[in-house]
């Protein structure tokens, strides 16, 4: 058994008892102390596999002992909900500091230094490390999480301080999907060693990649077809909130039911967006990259991307929304032929995705192109003429066979 005897035991009732490949790769290295780089394919239990073998080297009482860093809000409740459960069986506390949160109240909670376990956004974190709430020597482990996109939501020199004046006893977790700056030059910027566990090479994938063609003022209704198919439950990928409201208030005229996600909505409506998706009250969920960064949605089916993808590691965020732990996803991306081509260029740097033409085929997306109409018509023409040629064979063998009858009376009647 790879895990403590608590952490087996709720794993077994959440279902979780088999470790994935991140997970069995990572365990000893972090169980033992060591700073550790873990990349892998997105929804395939990073969280658990720092989280669990990190609370495991943490002593109840110990306050501020283990710090999670996450890009944003969303994510750092979402971490803070995933590791509770086995946090509290190891009789540890977390908190979730977040700048959505009351500050007040988060102040008072650290004040008493009752959580041993911190997840927080960079710029939460810092406003309490820079007023002394959280202090150096409590920091046993350091894990940032989304390490490929953290440097979007905090400085650089601020991480690279933060990790250099670490104890050296201490130890630095960098986990993410796909590699960065961050990951790249880890040991210059936090000056210490670390060990690279990079399983993605390893990892099958249940996700397809999709093209969908289509021109700009044809996507909406293309959309409305595509919330129709079999099993749809999807994220609509935008490059701005200018272009994701635009669209909301068009789509807004039909009839399809959808949700938005963007960071100037409360946290209340934010979080009855999620539910509302998760629960299929709703079956399509308009966000933007930013808002919708390393949520885990459940039984997520599709991912759609509005517009191509700026870059890779955009591409690769969204599709990690579906196809989660070994799930059937689809990403289906809409566009023209211009479209087509940009995108399998970009892709060309993920040799392990492999890019598909799509058409709609009734209630699924098949990859067999449709006939076309003329070819169609053509067809309908061919089976009406070999119908009508039928007919008329059929007619003139009837009028064959009378004729074959009737001389044969009159030429009886002739002799008479």
């Amino acid at each position: 058994m790879m895990y403590n005897e608590k952490i087996q035991a709720v794993l077994e009732k959440t279902g979780k008892s088999k470790p994935t490949l991140i997970q069995e790769r990572t365990f000893d290295a972090i169980k033992h102390g060591a700073s550790l780089i873990g990349l892998a394919k997105t929804g395939t239990g990073k969280t658990l596999a720092y989280a669990l073998p990190s609370l495991e080297r943490v002593t109840a009482g110990q306050r501020n002992a283990m710090v999670v860093l996450a890009p944003t809000t969303e994510l750092a409740v979402q971490i803070r909900n995933a590791i509770q459960p086995f946090a509290q069986a190891l009789g540890l506390k977390t908190l979730a500091l977040v700048g959505a949160g009351n500050r007040k109240r988060q102040d008072e909670k650290l004040k008493k230094g009752t959580a041993e376990v911190l997840v927080a956004t960079p710029g939460r974190f810092f406003d309490f490390f820079s007023s002394g709430r959280i202090k150096l020597a409590q920091i046993k482990t350091l894990i940032i999480d989304e390490a490929d996109d953290i440097l979007e939501f905090a400085k650089l020199d601020l991480l690279s301080s933060l990790g250099q004046n670490l104890p050296s006893s201490s130890q630095i977790l960098l986990f993410g999907a796909t590699e960065s700056q961050i990951t790249k030059e880890a040991e210059a910027i936090f000056a210490r060693n670390f060990l690279l566990v990079d399983v993605r090479p390893d990892q099958g994938s249940q996700t397809d990649h999709d093209f969908l063609q289509v021109d700009n003022s044809h996507k909406i209704e293309f959309l409305q077809r595509l919330t129709k198919l079999d099993h749809f439950r999807g994220l609509l990928f935008f490059d701005s909130n200018e272009s994701m409201t635009r669209f909301a208030r068009i789509f807004g005229h039909t009839k399809t039911k959808f949700a938005m996600l963007n960071n100037e909505m409360s946290k209340d409506k934010r979080q009855r967006a999620l539910a509302d998706l998760a629960s299929g009250k709703t079956k399509l969920l308009l966000a933007t990259d930013l808002a919708a960064r390393g949520l885990d949605i459940p039984k997520l089916t599709y991912v759609i991307n509005y517009e191509v993808p700026a870059d890779v590691n955009t591409y690769t965020h969204r599709a990690g929304r579906t196809g989660r732990m070994e799930q059937k996803g689809y990403v289906v991306t809409l566009g023209d032929d211009h479209d087509f081509r940009d995108l399998k260029k970009l892709l060309e740097e993920v040799p392990e995705i492999t890019l598909q033409r799509v058409y709609f085929a009734g209630y699924r997306l098949s990859t067999d192109k449709p006939a076309k109409k003329a070819e169609k018509d053509k067809g309908k023409l061919s089976q009406g003429k070999q119908a009508d040629k039928g007919k008329k064979k059929k007619h003139q063998k009837r009028k064959n066979k009378n004729k074959g009858y009737h001389p044969h009376y009159l030429k009886e009647k002739k002799s008479e």
